[in-house]
């Protein structure tokens, strides 16, 4: 096979050409060609060590251990490779050195390469890659140690009662997560690489007894066809295997936490995790996923059903209140009752805006107010929906530009979106309670009617991974509502819907 000369190898890499672009390149038996060669790819890279240590004490014969500094610790390096390759010493000459090499530092035939790509990328993966002198292959010992953070419970996912594990960025940890909740042998985890610059590592994971193959095959198949330069999130990855990316609607489920995913796992549901990302995606999904939370399971169910019933509640004051309260208030006075209606109007009666309006700013003000607290620092961060709500809100009222009618809807509207346990479901929720709003401004009860049947038919319509979005409600089974809309006690809950 042809060569290519340092020169030109790294002329074509810092173009950006990707390494699965290449022609392979074979090692060279010399090692003083092959660290050329690497130090071609790896040029401005202040953080590549080479080291040349003697091979097994072998006169002549030298070993190039290759790694970046920092995703290898060097104490590990020095422990399971330099001092092994320095103390043993091969006897006889009939011995095959690569099984000796395999033998006495733990490599298995896959870390065995052969061209000069596929060490870069082990290397860039952070493991350690040693050639030796007089062999035209490389060695790959499994030595990465990225820094990463410790295991804590996820912020966004805090529970009263149940583990409080977190996923962390590793997707080795991630894996060792769930592990540690299914101990069966059925547990499948398959291991690929996306991102033509980032190379990173992705797992899907799933029950092989349980998992619909279908809907497996469906998602090998999404997975496949991505083409993306680099997967940081597994967002990059939702947006491209998603049913649909002109919905508001989240079709694929997300988790921070290992049981709640180990959960779905054992559902015959399919996780996939991404290096770098402590968010694992779940599909298929449902709607009704998105309404409950990991403390369903961990308290006794007649309290789970009365927190789900709360949720549900609280999912349609929170779309349907202002947009109802705007509706009555301008178009069917007759239908509140005469002393509510005397006390709105009197409480209006120096606002100038139109209700419509007076509801509009003050929602989007609470949106504003969140979103600052959310970018804020933790400390100031409740300051400053204190001061929001309280001082803004309070000036509003005696400046005469909002109702004290309106502020309470609106206050009302917000606290019950905070019982929805599942953040994806926040945006989708700001934007129907718009749109019903100005249904219900211009047309009154008929366009919140009108509003909530568009709604309706589009999430009936919608699938994932080919399971309806919003089964069993639609279509409605008896059997799978025992773990959606209410839950059912332990002894009855023994699998979960089979439509999946």
């Amino acid at each position: 096979m042809k060569r290519i000369n340092s020169h030109n190898k790294n002329t074509r890499i810092n173009r950006g050409i990707n390494l699965d672009n290449e022609p392979p390149i074979k090692i060279y038996k010399e090692i003083v060609e092959n660290k050329k060669c690497i130090k071609s790819y790896f040029s401005k890279c202040f953080d590549l060590t080479v080291r040349q240590v003697p091979f097994f004490n072998i006169e002549d014969r030298k070993v190039l251990v290759v790694y970046i500094e920092g995703l290898s610790q060097k104490k590990l390096i020095e422990e399971f490779i330099i001092s092994k390759l320095n103390s043993d010493i091969i006897k006889g000459s009939g011995s095959d050195e690569c099984e000796i090499i395999k033998c006495k530092l733990g490599i298995q035939d896959s870390q065995v390469h052969s061209d000069i790509q596929s060490s870069v990328s082990a290397i860039a993966s952070g493991n350690p890659v040693i050639f030796v002198d007089g062999l035209e292959n490389s060695f790959e010992i499994d030595l990465s140690t990225p820094p990463g953070r410790s295991i804590d419970e996820p912020s966004t996912e805090s529970v009263t009662r149940g583990p409080r594990e977190g996923f962390t960025e590793s997707v080795n940890e991630n894996v060792v997560l769930i592990r540690k909740k299914i101990k069966n042998y059925n547990l499948k985890v398959e291991k690929m690489k996306m991102g033509q610059q980032t190379n990173t590592n992705v797992v899907i994971s799933y029950l092989e007894n349980k998992v619909n193959k279908k809907v497996l095959a469906e998602l090998k198949s999404r997975l496949k066809k991505i083409n993306i330069e680099s997967v940081l999130d597994t967002n990059y990855i939702e947006e491209y295997i998603s049913d649909s990316y002109v919905t508001i609607f989240p079709l694929i489920f997300r988790t921070e936490k290992p049981d709640i995913a180990a959960a779905k796992i054992l559902e015959g549901k399919i996780i996939i995790i991404a290096d770098g990302s402590p968010v694992v995606l779940s599909v298929p999904t449902l709607f009704t996923e998105f309404l409950h939370a990991g403390e369903d399971y961990y308290t006794r169910y007649s309290a789970a059903i009365l927190n789900r019933i709360v949720r549900f509640i609280s999912l349609l004051i929170t779309l349907l209140l202002p947009s109802l309260y705007v509706a009555l208030t301008t178009f069917h006075h007759e239908l509140i009752p005469t002393n509510l209606i005397i006390s709105i109007i009197s409480s209006r009666r120096n606002v100038p805006f139109p209700a419509l309006l007076e509801n509009i700013l003050m929602l989007l003000s609470f949106e504003i107010m969140r979103e600052a607290g959310v970018r804020m620092p933790k400390v100031l961060g409740p300051a400053i929906n204190i001061v929001g709500a309280l001082v803004l809100g309070d000036a509003a009222v005696k400046a005469g530009i909002v109702g004290t009618s309106t502020v309470v809807i609106v206050a009302v509207t917000a606290i019950t979106k905070f019982t929805i346990p599942a953040l994806e479901l926040e945006v989708p929720i700001v934007i129907m309670r718009f749109f019903l709003l100005l249904l219900s401004g211009y047309l009154g009860l008929t366009g919140l009617v009108f509003g909530i049947l568009l709604i309706s038919i589009r999430l009936v319509s919608m699938r994932s991974f080919g399971i309806p979005y919003m089964f069993p409600i639609c279509p409605f089974s008896i059997k799978a509502n025992r773990d959606e809309l209410f839950r059912a006690p332990m002894k009855k809950l023994n699998k979960k819907h089979s439509g999946l």
